[in-house]
């Protein structure tokens, strides 16, 4: 007998992912959190974005192997617990604590951040057994994700306005999302299909992942990097280096970003199917031309917002092809390692990102700080990556087909 959805399991899922995203509030404060740390140099409170990624790079890769002694259940009400506490460290000690509180209140953030992506992909394959179903819910589940970033993102923008630390109350509604949590997902690992993928090659074997994983992994890796900049410097670029507005503009251009997401996630059934073996090469062309606006319409803030639009819609649109990629390509009972992979390389890029364009930059214009320039080395390594998808998902997918 098919299995039926477990719409009490998605109901969890879908509070988890409401809950997931607080993190991208932080970059529309940064700004604030620098003048309130003057002292210290920006690039160190900087770190404050970076952090949750080093975590999450490292947490990423062990996740799928926790998986199978841990529940998915206990892992992702782990990471959300942790959510809460990087909130009460910033919401009552910011401003007074040294700032490596703080780095270390964020850096919990990783767990939660490094587990996401592997944790929702093997309770919507256990929770959604039928693919088109679980491909199009996938959509609608990461737009959840992106729909919370949008709330998290604006009103702490607008709380921020007075007391940056304000706008971290808002954090705390996570605690209803893990009572949620608590009473609706299955307190076991999603069992999936012990056999190998239906497009799985006969001839790869059972226990070793496929290269192409690998291959994807670095390829979202270096894309995710270039377009972080947005992330790493939308604050500086409204408040500091254009005075486009205050944290409250700032806050807004953060979450067009989730806004993008919510658009491209709802609607990632319809486009897909249009775009099929395209849909990562158009994603990562999209954020190619966002990072373009901003470096041409330095003096009307429409260019930032406009880019972080695309940047949203281009993760929302890449990630959930990704992930039901992964799933066809390897076997169901290493689904979660390569999640691992993917999920951990993506991670590495968020780290690494605030390290290697600075480098980037200097080479460009001499000036590893300068904010316009970093906007360039992001479009231009976005427009690189989006050249290599098409051998990595229209080639290779046509031959393997």
């Amino acid at each position: 007998m098919e299995k039926k959805t477990n719409t009490k399991a998605l109901t969890g899922i879908f509070a988890f992912c409401l809950g997931s995203m607080p993190v991208n509030m932080t970059l529309g404060l940064i700004a604030y959190i620098m003048q309130s740390y003057s002292t210290v140099s920006t690039t160190t409170v900087a770190m404050i974005m970076t952090m949750p990624s080093l975590v999450a790079m490292i947490y990423a890769f062990f996740v799928g192997s926790l998986n199978t002694k841990i529940s998915a259940k206990n892992l992702l009400i782990f990471g959300q617990i942790c959510l809460v506490i990087y909130a009460a460290i910033f919401c009552f000690l910011g401003g007074k604590a040294p700032i490596y509180v703080l780095l270390v209140g964020a850096a919990l953030a990783g767990f939660g951040q490094g587990s996401n992506n592997t944790l929702l992909g093997v309770l919507l394959l256990d929770a959604v057994p039928d693919d088109q179903k679980r491909k199009n819910i996938l959509g609608i589940a990461i737009s959840a994700m992106s729909l919370g970033g949008v709330f998290f993102t604006t009103v702490g923008g607008f709380l921020a306005v007075n007391h940056w630390q304000h706008a971290y109350y808002l954090w705390f509604i996570i605690v209803l999302f893990i009572v949620l949590e608590f009473v609706c997902l299955p307190n076991r690992k999603p069992e999936g299909s012990k056999q190998p993928a239906a497009n799985t090659q006969a001839s790869e074997p059972a226990g070793k992942l496929p290269v192409m994983v690998w291959i994807i992994a670095i390829h979202y890796l270096f894309w995710f990097m270039f377009m972080y900049v947005y992330g790493l410097n939308v604050s500086e670029y409204v408040i500091t280096l254009y005075q486009l507005g205050t944290s409250a503009e700032s806050g807004i251009a953060a979450s067009l970003v989730t806004v993008g997401g919510v658009v491209a996630g709802m609607l990632f059934g319809t486009y897909s199917k249009f775009l099929k073996k395209w849909t990562v090469p158009f994603a990562m062309g999209l954020t190619a031309i966002g990072l373009y606006l901003p470096l041409v319409m330095t003096t009307n803030i429409l260019g930032i917002y406009i880019c972080g639009l695309c940047g949203g819609f281009s993760m929302s649109a890449a990630n959930p092809y990704i992930i039901s990629h992964l799933a066809e390509i390897v076997p169901a009972n290493l689904y979660s390692k390569a999640m691992s992979i993917y999920s951990g390389f993506m991670n590495v890029g968020m780290f690494i990102a605030i390290y290697v364009i600075a480098f980037l930059t200097k080479l460009v214009c001499g000036n590893a700080g300068d904010v316009h320039y970093k906007f360039v080395v992001g479009c231009a390594g976005a427009l690189i990556c989006t050249i290599l998808s098409i051998p990595i998902y229209v080639v290779k997918g046509k031959k393997t087909a």
